[in-house]
């Protein structure tokens, strides 16, 4: 345990107090809340003045806290010395199983260096706490929702290290990690081809953000190159609406307006994909037997449901994150190389939902 200005170490209550302060600030909780003085602190903790600055020096010692120019205390930040850097994760505030995999993956991630990375969800780009968390944090990695980003925020962004996961936005000039590129749409509707399906519909009910508008572009332009007509189901929900039960009902509906003249469906997420399943089910028809299925991002379900759901290959992200996290950790360091970071190339899990097995 680190020694107090006086030499000390400290003990009892304000060994406690320490301990608070010190999860605190490596579980960024001070990027969304204000440290407090030594008198705040000691009537937050119901201590003495005198034990809440005995725990201060220490951690001041330890290089987690420092004074500012007006004598207010500051997080140490990152320097020469090796303090914890406070990064965010930032989030739309709805439930996604994508979004927890990439916040696992950071907080594998993060353990291995010395920084702190608090989450933040938000419903809005306007949102005033998520303007602050960018500002105050040494660096952020965005999980974009699906509503337009404008373009000051956007602005604000280059202005900042901030890395967008799961979406290409290196066209606005921030770095970006997509482990699921909207080109590799192709490799998954080359592979329905070469089973035989020369009719390929597409189904989607996501919001048309940059990543959905990119894989529906990429079909487009497949079956432009296959001389093959476009068969677009296309339904977006309003951001915030549930995408999943939206698809089973449009796909239902779409299958009992007429003849279904086509034998294969590439949905756009793997959400997506899953409501649709079941729709063929409802209807009848045999997802991997009648319908070949599949879809570019199964969200790590694609072996777990039945049929198993043909989509890419799982991607490690951890190289991507490192490589971002590494830059994010020294203020000094120029981004070397493109803004978008993402596989080479695109292997399929061929799975039951195209006929495997």
């Amino acid at each position: 345990m680190p020694l107090t200005p006086s030499g000390r170490r400290p003990s009892g209550k304000a060994s406690e107090v320490m301990a608070i302060l010190e999860q605190r600030i490596r579980g960024g909780d001070y990027l969304v809340a204000p440290l407090p003085s030594g008198r705040e602190l000691a009537a937050e903790l119901g201590v003495s003045y005198v034990t809440a600055r005995k725990a201060i020096g220490a951690l001041q010692a330890q290089g987690l806290l420092s004074r500012g120019g007006n004598g207010r205390l500051v997080l140490g930040g990152r320097r020469a010395g090796g303090q914890l850097a406070q990064l965010a994760f930032i989030a739309p505030n709805f439930p996604s199983l994508e979004v927890m995999r990439w916040r696992l993956a950071i907080d594998r991630l993060a353990d291995e260096h010395p920084c702190a990375v608090k989450n933040h969800f938000f419903r809005h780009w306007h949102d005033p706490a998520l303007i602050d968390i960018i500002e105050r944090s040494d660096g952020a990695f965005l999980y974009p929702s699906a509503e337009k980003v404008p373009a000051a925020f956007a602005a604000r962004l280059r202005a900042r290290r901030i890395v967008v996961i799961d979406q290409d936005w290196s066209a606005l000039g921030v770095p970006s990690i997509c482990c699921f590129p909207a080109t590799f749409v192709r490799a998954l509707l080359d592979h329905c081809r070469a089973r035989g399906h020369h009719r390929i519909a597409v189904l989607n009910t996501q919001p048309h953000d940059h990543a959905i508008q990119a894989r529906l572009a990429a079909y487009h332009g497949w079956a432009v190159d296959h001389d093959m007509v476009p068969y677009l189901i296309d339904a977006p929900v309003l951001v915030g609406e549930d995408p999943a039960v939206h698809a089973q009902a449009v796909l239902a509906a779409a299958l009992r307006g007429g003849v279904r003249d086509w034998s294969a469906l590439f949905c756009t997420t793997g959400t997506v994909a899953l409501a649709a399943m079941r729709a063929l089910h409802l209807a009848g028809i045999a997802p991997g037997r009648d319908v070949a299925v599949c879809t570019l991002n199964d969200d790590g379900l694609g072996e777990l449901v039945i049929p198993s759901l043909t989509a890419q290959a799982p991607v490690d992200p951890t190289p991507y994150l490192r490589q971002t996290l590494t830059w994010m950790l020294d203020p000094q360091r120029a981004w070397q190389g493109a803004t978008l970071i993402q596989p080479e190339g695109c292997e399929v899990a061929v799975r039951e939902s195209t006929g495997a097995g």
